[in-house]
């Protein structure tokens, strides 16, 4: 327990001599300290710079499931065990099947406005579907989901009555009126066309009536059971970072495909050119002030020999931390600094940009994050620019400080 005592005595000797050793000299300490917050500034400044711009890219890219979505480009058939196979994919969220696009195009009709029909695509869906969210497909297999742009040209709100005219396809046109009720207007970002969502079964209903010698009720309860195959898919991933590597498989896979993987791409490239040419940066400006802070305490423990000597001689035997504790001192004082101008700096920069940015996004991202990271790489390089002073004061005789003249 004593030699406990005096352990943590010489410790907290040997602070408080660094400490006022760094009072003595404010000058020098200053100077140091200006010289760390200078060149960690701007290195603060670009880090949140290219994590608001990356992030900032990603985070709109995430809320456009357009950009997610994966969707087969031409006709062909795609059997319910491969579907289910890509479903299961761990990449994969939503997979939807599609009927033909002939097929997909019908007439829907306001009642009582029999000329203000306008013709809309029917599109497969179900619930958790990325593309209608907030707004959730109904079970009501006679209820749909009408986009925005339909529901414009139909002057329709969410709760009123339309009528399905489905026209048989070849001679002797036939058309059948079926009654659907619009459970809700999904967002304007969902389509930017006329379509409505509705139930796969009514979609491979329509398909089978309009190609087929079948009534409306026939191909209703003929479309209960699902199809073996169908002719066309959508899929949604669950990041922007799998979309490359699954169109690559599907390509692979001879499926003819349209998504967004060359612009994913192209974030993804930037991102990684933005991440070396920041790591670059911060290894020149960091490296160089970490250089200048070893040799000046190294100099500092030079300088000062005769006294380190006689506080050894006089019985402080942990003197090795002198110089460990001056260097956290000074990087942590002038990184607070840094951080401090950087944050004021990146305020000022997203108040200039805030017009031209999307609502809640910022160009200059300094988070706590970045706070954290910043304070434990400057503490660890405080401590190895130490380590040079700390092994020459560990060389000091004792008896310099009394046979020195």
């Amino acid at each position: 327990m004593t030699d406990r005592r005096f352990i943590f005595h010489d410790i907290r000797l040997a602070a408080r001599l660094a400490w006022y050793d760094l009072l003595s000299e404010k000058i020098l300490a200053l100077c140091l300290i200006i010289g760390l917050a200078a060149t960690a500034a701007p290195l603060i400044i670009l880090s949140g710079l290219r994590g608001g711009l990356v992030e900032g890219l990603r985070t709109v890219l995430l809320e456009d499931p357009h950009v997610r979505e994966i969707s087969s480009a031409s006709n062909r058939d795609f059997t319910t065990g491969w579907l289910d196979r890509l479903r299961k994919e761990p990449d994969v969220v939503f997979v939807m099947p599609r009927t033909r696009t002939l097929a997909a195009s019908v007439l829907l009709v306001p009642p009582g406005r029999p000329f203000a029909g306008r013709r809309i695509e029917l599109i497969p869906s179900h619930a958790d579907d990325p593309l209608t969210t907030p707004t959730t497909m109904p079970a009501d297999e006679s209820t749909i989901l009408l986009s925005a742009s339909a529901a414009a040209s139909l002057h329709i709100q969410a709760g009123d009555l339309l009528e399905l005219h489905v026209t048989r396809l070849g001679l002797g046109p036939e058309t059948v009126r079926i009654p659907l009720h619009v459970q809700a207007i999904t967002p304007q970002r969902a389509l930017n066309r006329d379509a409505a969502f509705v139930s796969l079964r009514l979609a491979q209903t329509v398909e089978l009536y309009r190609e087929h010698s079948l009534s409306w009720s026939d191909a209703w309860a003929q479309a209960a059971t699902p199809a073996p195959s169908y002719p066309g898919f959508r899929l949604y991933t669950r990041q922007i970072n799998t979309i490359p590597a699954l169109d690559t498989r599907l390509r692979a896979a001879g499926v003819d495909i349209s998504d967004r993987a060359q612009d994913v791409s192209d974030l993804l490239l930037l991102d990684q050119r933005l991440t070396v040419l920041f790591r670059l940066t911060a290894l020149l400006g960091v490296t160089g002030f970490f250089a200048s802070l070893t040799a000046a305490l190294w100099a500092n423990v030079e300088r000062k020999q005769l006294f380190l000597a006689t506080l050894r001689f006089l019985g402080v035997q942990r003197l090795t931390i002198f110089p460990v504790i001056q260097a956290q001192i000074l990087a942590l004082t002038g990184i607070f600094l840094a951080l401090t101008g950087a944050l004021i700096v990146g305020s000022a920069i997203n108040h200039v940009f805030a017009e031209t940015l999307p609502p809640g996004h910022t160009l200059c991202r300094i988070g706590a994050g970045l706070w954290l990271e910043t304070c434990l790489t400057t503490a660890l390089g405080a401590f190895l620019a130490a380590l040079a002073a700390a092994r020459s004061l560990r060389r000091i005789d004792p008896w310099e400080g009394v046979s020195t003249p």
